[in-house]
């Protein structure tokens, strides 16, 4: 194709009908899943073309924020790849630019580029949504828009089916394979291209910047992508590492690895070179040749493993329209769980239990806590996990996608036909079946947490699974038991952190709390006005904060940020020593505590204030007090969505509230009363009344960010829609990130470095 060398040609396939190149437009290089100078070959058919056709090049890298899952994990890495795509492309004289969709930034960058290429190459990595958009550029295009398979050493394009069995993949591979394991990989002799100096239809990230841990936090905040997913602080991704990671692993590893690959308490016994893979971060036919010129018995079983095994999965996803779900299981397994379909589960677990490894079995959460904290699984030990789920879910069909999800949220790897073949084998696919029939399982394989935990030393796994990306001297403190704090604690509880939550009230859920009182029960937090909240929305906030310490009726009057800690008191002279704190306060009283810190203007930072009274009758409310209003209150309800309820709550309105801010609750009763008197109503003769003033209900402006290395914040201030419970969470999500980030990177003692060369 576009007389390209036999090894390039063999790896292409035309995604549109157009299969000559004109106008004069750049070659457009577009790398998704292919993060590398090395070896690439989407990058050397641009590179040749280039100069052929006597085109300018163009590299461009985009980072979505509509792929599945995408969160900070993810995003981080595909950070770290592109500083070093960046500085390998400025080596071979290519312009390399990246695109990273965020608020601002959401252009159809690539429809731009389809306009005026005049070619456009990008890697074939065959998985929705990637193909599709594939598909869409290329039948928008007026040019040639070509894959190029450069995952795989047996390429896509040439083989490219689905074999029922490993070994049988194996053998009709086998000539294949033989042809191209121990070649070389030829070394391009072409012109330097002349980089495209158009103008972008983007404007494209300062690559300089990703060295500023602050900048990159930054940049992450501005993307629509997942804060709870924090990156995996001892991983980095990009070019570099890997390749450093595989010549460790030669010269220290391979040697050992038929001996050591099945033991997950050994860290070290296998390659760990799923994610730079998975993100092509390395060459595979690099790995192939090399291992291969070893020879020895672990190199044959560690080339199994990415030969046969990989690429068996690869080419099978490849040849299948719909890679998800259970149709692709062999009829087999179907039938058998069809048979096994009104077995009774003992257990069912929520997916959101199993995210964070909340099962009844020690050994799957250790599993599950090491996917969530550190973006991997021993992959002897993922086919056992993976067998777990369906003893705990309701059918096939939650099984596969409870599986899917766990592994592709987390896992560094996920999101690759290899963990998609993976989920599916742990359900039948390319297996055979085993008699006699189990409940459950039927005659599918089944492997049992319990043989597999009684081979495997737990205290050394337990030790490296249960290890923190920053290792604390004192607990992290977040100021305030409402949705903001209850969430901040729950995520930073989830990854293993120590956390302690202080709160004046009462009783947890600060707006949001719910009263029960011998009288009733009512929910006067002024977050209802805008329905963001509901009744009992207290018992959410009690179920975040499950497992952490939390002391009420603390009221901080000082806090202090040292060079190494926080120091908080409180008004009783009592005080805290925190590794960092989250505050969740509403600005204006933010201020006083932090003097030396805060802008001057969160004092003036302007808030609906709300008088409320609480109204407790000895019956249920009349339904004409409910339908009173006038322009005074801005909400009559009652104290709980229940027809029974003695309780009503009255809230008026933010300039009826100021205007009477600073009264008496009695004489805020009064006033309030004499609001109702229209409704002339019986039912007030008799009831109880409590006047509660909300002095910072809700903001009306979004705060401005403060940096500080030890403190952050949260609230309804700091995130959008500005007043909800939604900013609220939003905001507790990234101020837990942020926290651990500052403090891991100021821990680390040779920061991101733009200034290693590639070689």
């Amino acid at each position: 194709m576009f007389e390209l060398p036999e090894h390039l040609a063999e790896r292409c396939r035309l995604a549109n009908a157009i299969d000559e190149i004109h106008g004069n437009g750049p070659i457009v290089v577009w790398l998704k899943s292919s993060l590398r100078t090395h070896e690439n070959p989407a990058l050397d058919a641009g590179r040749i073309l280039a100069n052929r056709y006597n085109r300018p090049l163009l590299v461009y890298q985009g980072i979505d924020e509509r792929y599945p899952h995408a969160n900070a994990r993810h995003h981080n890495i595909l950070l770290d790849a592109a500083v070093d795509l960046h500085h390998g492309c400025k080596q071979l004289g290519i312009r390399y630019v990246l695109h990273v969709a965020r608020e601002g930034h959401r252009s159809a960058n690539l429809k731009e580029f389809a306009k005026n290429a005049s070619l456009i190459i990008t890697d074939l990595f065959p998985l929705p949504p990637w193909n599709d958009w594939v598909e869409k550029i290329a039948a928008y295009s007026d040019c040639p828009v070509v894959e190029i398979d450069c995952h795989c050493v047996v390429p896509l394009t040439v083989f490219g089916k689905s074999m029922d069995r490993p070994f049988r993949y194996r053998d009709a591979t086998k000539k294949l394979r033989k042809r191209r394991v121990g070649i070389p990989w030829p070394a391009l002799q072409v012109e330097q291209p002349s980089p495209w100096d158009g103008t972008l239809p983007f404007e494209p990230v300062n690559i300089n910047i990703l060295a500023s841990h602050d900048a990159r936090l930054e940049l992450l905040h501005q993307c629509n992508i997942d804060m709870t997913v924090h990156p995996v602080w001892h991983q980095r991704g990009g070019e570099r590492a890997a390749l450093s990671r595989w010549e460790e692993f030669l010269a220290r590893g391979l040697s050992g690895y038929s001996r050591r690959r099945n033991n997950a308490a050994d860290p070290n016994g296998v390659s760990r070179l799923s994610m730079a893979i998975h993100y092509g971060m390395i060459s595979v036919m690099k790995i192939v040749r090399e291992a291969h010129a070893v020879g020895t018995k672990s190199a044959e079983k560690f080339l199994d493993e990415l030969l046969i095994f990989r690429e068996h999965a690869w080419h099978h996803v490849y040849s299948t329209k719909e890679p998800y779900g259970p149709h692709n299981l062999p009829h087999w397994a179907l039938e058998s769980w069809n048979n096994t379909s009104e077995d009774v589960r003992t257990t069912v677990l929520s997916k959101e239990n199993l995210e964070i490894g909340k099962s009844p079995n020690h050994l799957w959460n250790l599993c599950q806590t090491s996917l969530h904290r550190h973006g991997e699984l021993h992959n002897n030990l993922r086919m056992t996990w993976g067998k777990a789920t369906p003893y705990w879910t309701q059918s096939l069909e939650e099984s596969l996608e409870i599986g899917q999800h766990l592994n592709d949220k987390f896992a560094l790897d996920g999101r690759d036909p290899s963990s998609i073949a993976g989920v599916q084998w742990c359900h039948g696919l390319f297996d055979r079946p085993f008699l006699p029939p189990l409940p459950i399982m039927g005659v599918v394989r089944k492997r049992e947490l319990e043989t597999h935990e009684s081979r495997l030393d737990m205290t050394s796994y337990r030790n490296h699974v249960n290890r923190l990306a920053y290792q604390q001297q004192r607990p992290f403190v977040i100021l305030g038991a409402g949705f903001a704090g209850a969430r901040a604690a729950q995520l930073l509880t989830d990854y293993g952190y120590d956390v302690l939550v202080l709160d004046k009230g009462s009783i947890p859920g600060g707006r949001s709390s719910t009263k029960r009182r011998e009288s009733g029960t009512y929910n006067h937090g002024t977050d209802v006005l805008n329905n963001s909240n509901g009744p009992h929305a207290d018992e959410h906030i009690h179920s975040m904060l499950e497992g952490t310490d939390v002391r009420c009726e603390t009221r901080v009057v000082s806090i202090e940020a040292k060079e190494d800690f926080v120091l908080l008191e409180d008004d009783k002279g009592f005080s805290w020593e925190a590794e960092a704190v989250i505050l969740t306060c509403p600005l204006p009283q933010l201020h006083p505590l932090l003097p030396q810190t805060t802008p001057n203007e969160w004092m003036e930072h302007p808030y609906v204030s709300n008088w409320t009274l609480i109204c407790t009758g000895t019956e249920s409310i009349p339904q004409n007090i409910l339908d009173y209003n006038n322009d005074s209150i801005e909400l009559i309800r009652r104290g709980i969505d229940d027809p029974d309820s003695n309780v009503l709550i009255v809230h008026m309105t933010n300039t009826w509230s100021k205007m009477q801010l600073e009264g008496s609750r009695d004489d805020i009763t009064q006033l309030i009363l004499e609001e109702l008197r229209p409704i002339n109503a019986e039912w007030f003769d008799d009831a109880g009344f409590h006047a509660h003033r909300w002095r910072f209900s809700r903001p009306l402006g979004k705060a401005n960010r403060l940096h500080h290395k030890r403190i952050s914040f949260a609230g309804d201030a700091w995130s959008e829609p500005v007043g909800t419970v939604e900013a609220a969470i939003k905001s507790a999500e990234f101020a837990a990130l942020e926290l651990v980030w500052k403090l891991h990177y100021n821990q680390v003692l040779d920061p991101i470095s733009l200034q290693t060369t590639l070689f």
